[in-house]
């Protein structure tokens, strides 16, 4: 007799319903041409959104940080040494500023919205990551498509000295790209 021979079988877990503020697992992106936009550089870090991918209710973007690697411990160069490394990358603050006003802000770790109840404005979180002493990426999804116009990328990240830094584009390349964006199958199918 085998160890699991003897033990219940686990219950399957009850479908979870999709709502259109999370990104989606039943589309493929349009993806939205555009060149690196450098939010900010200094002497020992930039950050860059490396990447757009337009879906049909909100946008991927891939966000890049890259430390110097002019040594072979960048912590070092914080305040308290290796121990701060982590407390560092929590202090980066990164939003979007819309055409109509309107603005929404995440931090790594931020939390997602409800997944019941529709969000009352813009999200905005992380999703995704990983990296290296000296790189990381992160995937973060914002809800829902920016209104045509202007579409500002702001961070700061004051544990390297980075203040409030902006780059923009002209939302409407996202919003094509959307169009572009191939639908799978219904999200919420069996």
């Amino acid at each position: 007799m085998g160890f699991f021979d003897d033990l219940p079988a686990p219950e399957p877990a009850p479908p979870r319903r999709h709502h259109p503020w999370e990104p989606p697992a039943a589309e493929f992106p349009g993806i939205v041409p555009v060149d690196t936009l450098l939010l900010s550089s200094t002497d020992q870090v930039a950050v860059a959104v490396t990447g757009l991918s337009a879906f049909s209710a909100g946008i991927e973007i891939f966000l890049t940080a890259r430390i110097r690697p002019s040594t072979s411990h960048p912590e070092e160069h914080l305040p308290g040494g290796p121990r701060d490394l982590a407390a560092a990358r929590r202090t980066f603050r990164f939003g979007l500023q819309f055409s109509d006003g309107a603005k929404v802000a995440g931090s790594p770790g931020g939390g997602r919205p409800d997944h019941d109840s529709e969000p009352a404005g813009p999200v905005l979180y992380p999703f995704a990551g990983g990296g290296a002493p000296h790189s990381f990426i992160s995937r973060w999804w914002a809800w829902p498509l920016p209104p045509a116009g202007p579409l500002e990328f702001v961070c700061e990240w004051p544990a390297f000295g980075i203040a409030e830094s902006r780059v923009g584009i002209d939302a409407q390349l996202i919003l094509d790209a959307a169009q572009r964006s191939i639908r799978l199958w219904p999200e919420n199918e069996g």
